[in-house]
């Protein structure tokens, strides 16, 4: 719970303390609230997002797990708070400035709630029913969501402010990319080899722990063996010449990890 409420307070800071005072669009539910604080200013912005998700959550209530829902619901009272009391400007005064300021704080809280594997409020706890009765995916839906908000903004915003609004929720897409990769920096690595036995124990000899699976080729026909190996970026380059130099046939697979949770099995010599 205490990163969720951090990721919100950042989250807030980035928008209030900058991009408000630019008068920037944000993406999803948060942006709606914006455009409506905008046409009617006598209802404050934290106000709008309540209303805005109470029907979302009301509808939502058994399309989603207890504990999805509730972190949903958290995370959209921690944030509706922190809108109404966190009042400041940062002092960026530069338009363009402010959108990579914006976006790129705005995005560092965003990371941290998506940590949770919570999310930001009404319209996550709809992507995910959405995706799970229909198949809708998460991006098209955010997609066509963040198109009608920016549409909808044209009636009320200059074309340099949507403009720089699309350029604060890129950054902020590619920092909250970043910060949920940054906790865990590790890497899958696949290792397609008729030769197991010996690149094992050299792995092993370089703390380089490994899992074999028996396996054939599927054109030849012959024995192969794919070795899967979990490293991290400063140690993966040394891994790649450790198998490259004792067998220059095989194939080396790396591929970017999400979450790698656990510990060692039997031996410690496996993950």
């Amino acid at each position: 719970m205490g990163q969720l409420v951090v990721g919100a307070i950042i989250f807030v800071i980035g928008y209030n303390g900058v991009a408000a005072h630019h008068h920037f669009v944000p993406g999803a539910l948060y942006g709606i609230a914006v455009v409506g604080h905008s046409m009617e200013p006598g209802l404050s912005l934290s106000i709008w997002y309540l209303l805005l998700n109470i029907p979302l959550f009301l509808a939502a209530w058994k399309g989603v797990s207890k504990r999805f829902f509730c972190l949903n619901l958290f995370t959209m009272s921690v944030v509706t708070l922190m809108t109404h009391y966190i009042q400041l400007d940062l002092g960026i005064r530069n338009e363009l400035y402010a959108a990579i300021a914006a976006g790129s704080i705005m995005g560092a809280g965003c990371g941290l709630i998506l940590r949770t594997y919570g999310g930001g409020g009404g319209l996550d706890v709809v992507a995910v029913i959405l995706n799970r009765k229909f198949g809708i995916r998460f991006g098209v839906f955010y997609f066509v969501v963040n198109t009608a908000v920016m549409s909808l903004a044209l009636t009320r915003y200059t074309q340099d402010k949507l403009i720089a609004s699309l350029v604060m929720l890129f950054i902020s897409s590619v920092v909250t990319e970043y910060v949920l990769s940054m906790f865990n920096q590790r890497k899958a690595v696949r290792i397609i080899t008729k030769k197991s036995a010996e690149l094992v124990a050299v792995m092993t000899q370089n703390k380089h722990y490994a899992t074999v699976f028996p396996g054939r080729g599927g054109y030849s026909n012959e024995g192969v063996d794919m070795i899967l190996s979990i490293t991290d970026n400063l140690r993966l380059r040394s891994l790649e010449h450790l198998i490259l130099d004792n067998d220059p046939e095989a194939i080396f697979v790396v591929e970017n990890t999400f979450s790698v949770i656990g510990g060692a099995i039997a031996s410690r010599k496996d993950y």
